[in-house]
């Protein structure tokens, strides 16, 4: 598996967030993306690249949000909320292959970085990059061909 360091200028996020223990994200996430592909539209012109956001996972309860790039926090559309992330450091990896496999990528990610010394922000907002590549509800998750980008925070 390849990594590579990247650093992302700060970014300004708007869209649709769901909370809950992992069951339920699993259960509903495909959901957020339908409504979030539906109202992207409410969001003005954005760059083609969608987010999947990490906030936080707290006694089994994380928090997730679909979102893309925005110029203004300013004027959200209802129900969406605003995200302002700052610039900083990231290992970056790509999940290559079907979506049953994400968990596999991610696992050998996390080894990964710790054998190159890296050391990850448990604080940090992990990120999910999507372009034409894949976009979940879009895409059929069992295709050898999806590929998305996995931002894991650095200290």
């Amino acid at each position: 598996m390849h990594i590579s360091t990247v650093t992302l200028p700060e970014m300004k996020l708007a869209g649709l967030p769901l909370a809950g223990p992992f069951s339920v994200l699993e259960t509903d996430m495909p959901g957020v993306w339908s409504a979030f592909l539906e109202r992207e539209s409410e969001l003005g012109e954005t760059n083609g690249l969608r987010y999947g956001v990490s906030l936080q996972e707290k006694n089994g309860v994380h928090i997730e949000c679909v979102a893309a790039v925005v110029a203004d926090l300013n004027s959200l559309p209802p129900g969406m909320i605003g995200i302002r992330i700052p610039e900083r450091r990231y290992a970056l990896l790509t999940h290559r292959g079907p979506m049953a496999r994400v968990q596999a990528t991610y696992l050998t990610g996390f080894a990964a970085i710790e054998q190159l010394g890296m050391v990850q922000d448990d604080e940090g907002w992990r990120l999910e990059r999507y372009d034409r590549r894949y976009t979940p509800t879009l895409h059929d998750g069992a295709r050898p061909d999806n590929a998305y980008d996995i931002l894991i925070p650095l200290l």
